[in-house]
């Protein structure tokens, strides 16, 4: 028997689980009884229930008790009570025996690797305590007077509160009487900045807004403040929600609110708990003397709780305050307690502080004063502000990075910017100023941030920026510069511009993106809001966003108002606002721009047309026009009420020659292509039949007519084969359709030597790189090719040591932590259906053509799916056949053939497949391929949920709110997958079955408008806190000078009621899956898997000399084939070259690190994959990494191009001398800059793509000399393997 469950009683309440587990600590040491599960039960709050895994030492101490009972000695008392134990007449829920045994095991491994006793070796115990009491809280800036930094508070709230200081978050938490109902409902000054709301408020909850005019005889200006307050009510309690909004002359709405919508608020008061994360610490300053104050400043808002309900704001706490005021004051009640947070610092509980006095010094003006100063110098025509400039000087205020009133002293300097050095010089320097701001407090001087450093720094910006012109990114219609926000609970941020791809609005548009808004809606954290049964977010979404969608947003003097999104941007929680603009003489507003598209009146669902109006903000990569003369329609193939040719149509050879020229790639010639034109989406496939300019669409792909845009639009390209990797959900079915074990275990090992043997050769080195898509842009694994073949030695080099280490890491966290296991006979292809009706029911036709150009067909039996898969039945087996060379199938590849014959199309039996640019995974290693399959699921479509009425855009962002709180697709996956490990038959239990089926409906809620419940869900997802191991956060990784460094692995045993748990979220516990997933992942141990790499590697050199290395044999190898080539003259531009790609690699860094102080590295720039270091990447990290590697292929390309270029001065051999200039500047020591990110530490990258481009020019250079035969035979022989 495994584990046992003891019944303690007494007969009032138990306090708390924390406090009796103390009391038992050192009665169960005896029994080596450590680590027991303690819980109250909730219904019988006086009876607990001890568990451990420990069966015999458990039963050992029941036996103690009854004894001591016996033989009537002294009885346990605690609190006051007699205790009494009993063996529990229930049993210990497996899971939780399970998750004590893995926890033991990792205390014990901690112990080992710590070297410390078991019992000390992690969680030591609180030394000092952690919580404090706190008189008030106030937001404020940072300002320098007389060289000195003096903190300037705009709102106060003082209040009898609590601070905690926990591992990851301190946390404060106080509460206040709710507002009477009152007839006079306006603040009333009492001439100190002091507001009396009428309320019954205690003397010590008091709101200030502060200003430095003692005698506040002011009150006309608070009046207008306050001129507007409006009480909102709901079904249950008008009082229950109060706004108070400030308001200005051009009626600029700017939120002050305390908006709680608890309606059991019984007791009258709000509790609240603001959040504070130590990741978003840009420093802590303590004052030992004067307020005795812990003053922190912060790079984001904290997520605020209003009795357990997120919320939106403080009473009286304005929008500007909320987003530019984040360096925020907390008096400590007792003077006393500076000695403990300082004894905290020192043990490491929170970042590194300074310790002395802090000045506070309250401001001449109120805060949306300056801010209302600062939109009238913006929009004062007399400086003529371009909209751009404007962007960015908001910005500065706006996002914090200096005060409104800094920004204004500025605004006559950034004018004459403007006037003298144009638009974009203007916005370059801004915008790489604020990478170079420091972020203010006392440890900071005032010679960084006053007026003359600012600007000083934008000076130096400009010279700098007239330098580094040697490759400017041109706009086109396909690429365009666009301006963003970031809308959070309780701020608004401003962003870029950054370069994006191109939809069909804005390229019609092309000239005005500036009038486009990219809005985003997330948390403070930058995150995406996922719901979460244990909490609302109904204020959030409901009031703040919904508020934001209806009424828009002003920036830099233009009210930008809801226009739409796509699908893909719903999911990311991102849609576009536009600002109304003239074009050919016409005014463009958002309703304007929607009926353009085409006509969507007929449309009653606000999902479904929503959805319709996306395809027009789908982005794609290029378009080309078309006649529409040569569009013609045909009819789908339908049977038993099932369409096998939903979503899909064919194009002539002509057709097919235009996409490719506007694709510019370097791929293999595509046959398939997806595709938007007018009111149509899905995939368009050769069909050699046809005759001249012909594209044939069917109805299934017209999702609405009226549109006049006859351009075809691309959005997918079926280039090249894509390669087939496993996930958790495909592995899980396969083990429940009886794969046995061993077939994964090999795959996995064979992926893990495929790592290993990455590092073996420079040969393997460079395929690895190719296989994951790296250097592409830059040429890096020709380059590594060549420079073997010339015979340097790489295994020396840190840089290749670097890059190699950096991708076989992500790599290996991919395949452990994601189980994402390659599979080489395999592919995932575009499917489409069989034009010819040549392949039978259960036939299929899978062309493909490899990275050396080779074609390959699949034949036999082979496993057909998709992403994701839950149902058994998602998985099904096919014939593949090959067809006769003057079959049109014959002229498809990268792409699976469906038949269209039979009773059920087989797309839809994939996880409820398509054909409109669906990817399906075909599968023919044997290993894999079961012996029979499920009958695939049959889920009947849901109708769209229809309003009755034509749509209106405020019916689509109502939508757009409701998606956000009530999408459940994570949740529903995650619980799948729990489930189907802890459930025997697992994917075929029939919990699973029913989440298979909510799984379906929830991925069509984008399309349907129906969401799905918490009731919906089994009965086994409620209130089961246990996963899998395999689905624990990884190790945490630190990215240091020598190389790669894991921690060991953590075990989180702290209770939740902990102080040090402060701020967390319930933690999440594991045990160790004895299914296939959990066999796989603990196979793995990436440290030792490190070792043994480096072990097996030869020994890297200690010098770390930038003019050392590869690159400096490389150049000695260089000047000795050119024979005194003259290059110095194109120094001078090699440097300029250099600064300006060392200037977009840092604004890379700075953009997408997602820690204010810890920033990526520049190798991951380069790789193009951001590291996993604290064991979990988040969503917003996945959707960092593929801008991040556009933008920087964007880049790395343009300045290939520029080094490469030979018809700027027409001097013979003009490129190589210019790229022999850029390998030189590029082995030499980089000029120091600054910036803020002084952490990422400097790969040089720019040195080995200037290597690269050197010795492409140096090939051609040698081609056209005579170089003697002896050379030209060792090309011939293929030597110079890349060309």
């Amino acid at each position: 028997m495994e584990g046992i469950e003891i019944l303690i009683r007494k007969r009032t309440d138990f306090t708390s689980a924390a406090a009796l587990k103390q009391f038992l600590n050192p009665l169960l040491e005896p029994f080596q009884l450590s680590h027991p599960e303690i819980r109250i039960l909730h219904k019988s709050k006086n009876h607990a229930l001890l568990i451990s895994h420990k069966h015999r030492k458990g039963s050992r101490f029941l036996q103690h008790w009854q004894l001591l009972k016996l033989w009537r000695l002294p009885k346990w008392h605690f609190e006051g009570e007699t205790l009494t134990v009993k063996l529990s007449a229930g049993s210990p829920n497996p899971f939780l025996i399970r998750v004590l045994q893995r926890e033991e095991k990792l205390r014990l491994l901690q112990s080992y690797e710590q070297a410390l006793p078991p019992s000390t070796s992690t969680n030591p115990a609180v030394v000092s305590p952690r919580e404090f009491g706190v008189s008030s809280l106030t937001y404020g800036t940072w300002e320098y007077l007389e060289a000195e930094p003096h903190y300037h508070p705009y709102f106060e709230l003082s209040i009898d509160a609590t601070v905690t200081f926990g591992d990851r978050y301190f946390v404060l938490v106080f509460q206040v009487e709710a507002i009477e109902n009152s007839e006079n409902n306006s603040y009333a000054s009492n001439g100190d900045g002091h507001f009396d709301d009428g309320a019954r408020r205690s003397s010590s909850d008091t709101i200030n807004l502060i200003r430095d005019h003692p005698n506040g005889d002011d009150e006309s200006r608070h009046t207008e403040i306050t001129k507007v307050i409006d009480r909102l009510s709901d079904d249950h309690n008008e009082d229950n929600k109060v706004i108070s909004r400030l308001s200005d002359d051009d009626k600029e709405v700017n939120k002050a609110i305390e908006h709680p919508s608890n309606d059991d608020n019984e007791d009258n008061v709000y509790r609240h708990k603001l959040v504070y994360p130590y990741s978003a610490v840009a420093s802590i300053a303590l004052d030992p003397e004067g307020d005795h104050a812990v003053i922190c400043t912060m790079t984001e808002a904290p997520k605020m709780w209003m009795n357990g309900i997120r919320g939106i704001g403080l009473k009286g706490l304005s929008l500007q305050i909320a987003t530019s005021c984040q360096v925020y004051r907390f008096r400590l009640s007792d003077p006393s307690d500076i000695r403990h947070l300082l004894r905290l610092e020192h043990q490491g509980v929170f970042p590194q502080c300074s310790i002395g006095p802090v000045s506070a010094v309250q401001s001449s003006e109120f805060f949306v004063d300056q801010v209302m100063q600062l939109k009238t110098a913006l929009n004062d025509p007399v400086h003529e502000f371009t909209f751009a400039v404007k962007f960015q000087v908001q910005k500065l205020a706006q996002n914090g990075y200096l005060s409104p009133r800094a920004v204004i002293a500025l605004i006559q300097f950034v004018s004459f910017l403007q006037q003298r050095n144009g638009q974009a010089s203007t916005v370059a320097a801004l915008r790489r100023l604020f990478q170079q701001l420091p972020y203010p407090g006392p440890m900071t001087k005032a010679t960084e941030l006053d007026q003359k450093a600012v600007v000083d720094l934008l000076n130096q910006n400009i010279e700098a920026l007239a330098e580094e012109s040697a490759y400017p990114y041109a706009e086109t219609p396909d690429v365009l510069t666009i301006h963003r926000a970031e809308i959070t609970p309780t701020a608004i941020y401003l962003a870029g511009p950054d370069v994006e791809e191109g939809n069909r609005v804005l390229r019609k548009y092309a000239g005005f993106s500036e009038h486009f808004l990219r809005v985003t809606f997330m948390d403070e954290d930058g995150e995406t809001f996922y719901f979460d049964k244990n909490f609302s977010n109904t204020d959030i979404f409901h009031w703040r966003f919904k508020e934001i969608l209806n009424d828009g947003v002003e920036v830099a003097g233009r009210l930008f108002k809801f226009l739409g999104f796509s699908h893909s941007s719903l999911r990311a929680q991102t849609c576009w606002f536009l600002a109304p603009f003239i074009h050919d003489g016409k005014p463009i507003d958002a309703d304007m721009i929607i009926s353009s598209l085409g006509d969507f009146s007929h449309i009653r669902s606000p999902a479904k047309c929503a959805a319709r109006i996306g395809q027009a903000f789908t982005e794609t990569s290029s378009s080309t026009p078309i006649d529409p003369a040569c569009v013609h329609e045909m009819e789908d193939v339908e049977r038993n009420g099932r369409c096998f040719s939903d979503g899909v149509g064919t194009c002539s050879l002509s057709v097919l020659e235009e996409l490719q020229a506007v694709q510019k790639s370097s791929q293999l010639p595509a046959t398939v292509f997806q595709i938007r034109i007018a009111g149509a989406k899905g995939v368009i496939s050769l069909d050699n039949r046809l005759e001249g300019d012909v594209l044939r669409l069917r109805p299934s792909m017209i999702k609405y007519r009226g549109s006049e845009d006859w351009r075809i639009e691309i959005c997918g390209v079926a280039s090249r084969m894509l390669p087939l990797v496993l996930n958790r959900q495909l592995i899980k079915i396969l083990e429940d359709l009886e794969i046995p074990n061993k077939s994964f275990e090999d795959l996995q090992e064979h992926a893990i030597n495929e790592l290993r043997g990455s590092v073996s050769s420079v040969t393997n080195a460079a395929a690895f790189l190719e296989r994951h898509d790296v250097g592409l842009s830059t040429q890096t694994t020709w380059l590594l090719r060549k420079m073997h073949s010339l015979g340097l030695a790489l295994s020396d080099d840190i840089f290749f040591r670097d890059l190699l280490d950096a991708m076989v890491l992500v790599q290996l966290q991919q395949i452990k932590y994601k189980t994402r296991i390659p599979v080489q006979e395999g592919a995932t292809l575009y499917g489409i259906m069989d034009e010819t009706d040549t392949l039978a029911e259960g036939e299929v036709f899978c062309s493909w053509i490899d990275r050396e150009g080779r074609a390959h067909q699949a034949s036999g039996v082979v496993v057909a799916t998709r992403s994701p898969a839950l149902h058994p039945g998602d998985i099904q087996t096919a014939k593949a056949v090959a067809v006769p060379n003057e079959s049109p199938l014959s002229a498809l590849h990268n792409c699976i053939v469906f038949s269209s014959r039979g009773a059920r199309d087989l797309p839809s039996q994939l996880s409820g497949g398509d054909l409109d640019g669906d990817l399906y995974h075909v599968i023919w290693d044997e290993t894999l391929i079961p012996q029979s399959c499920r009958e695939a699921a049959s889920y009947p479509r849901e109708p769209p949920l229809d309003i009755g009425r034509p749509v209106t855009r405020r019916d689509m962002s109502e939508f757009f709110v409701q998606f956000m709180e009530q999408d459940q697709l994570g949740r529903v996956a995650t619980q799948h997958m729990v489930l189907a490990d802890q459930h025997e038959p697992g994917t075929l239990d029939e919990d699973c079955i029913k989440l298979a089926e909510l799984h379906s409906t929830a991925v069509d809620f984008s399309k349907t408008g129906k969401a799905i419940y918490d009731s919906q869900l089994p009965d086994a997802c409620h209130n089961n806190h246990y996963r899998p191991d395999f689905m624990a956060p990884g190790r945490k990784v630190k990215v240091e000078e020598h190389g790669i460094i894991f921690e060991p692995e953590e075990v989180d045993i702290l209770e939740d009621s902990d102080p040090r748990r402060a701020g967390e979220p319930r933690r999440k516990r594991y045990y160790e899956s004895k299914k296939v997933l959990g066999i796989l992942y603990r196979s793995i141990d990436e440290r030792s898997f490190f070792k043994d790499l480096h072990d097996r590697s030869a020994v890297l050199k200690e010098d770390d000399t930038p003019s050392k290395g590869v690159l400096f044999d490389l150049w000695e190898y260089v000047e000795a084939e050119v024979a005194g080539l003259a290059w110095e003259q194109y120094a001078e531009e090699a440097v300029h070259m250099r600064e300006t790609y060392e200037a977009m690699v840092y604004d890379i860094i700075f953009q997408y690190s997602t820690h204010p102080t810890e920033h990526l590295e520049e190798i991951e720039v380069f790789i193009g994959n951001i590291i996993c270091r604290t064991g979990y990447r988040s969503k917003r990290q996945k959707e960092y990494m593929t801008g991040m590697k556009e933008k920087y292929d964007r880049h790395a390309l343009s300045l290939m191009t520029a080094m490469r270029a030979d018809d700027v001065t027409g001097e013979e051999f003009e490129a190589l001398r210019r790229t022999m200039a850029c390998l030189w500047v590029g082995i030499r020591k980089p000029a120091e800059r600054k910036e803020r990110v002084e952490g990422s530490r400097r790969r040089d990258t720019f040195g080995w793509i200037a290597a690269a481009a050197c010795l492409k020019e140096l090939e051609e250079y040698q081609e056209k000399r005579d170089v003697g035969p002896l050379r030209r035979l060792v090309r011939k022989l293929g030597l110079t393997a890349g060309r």
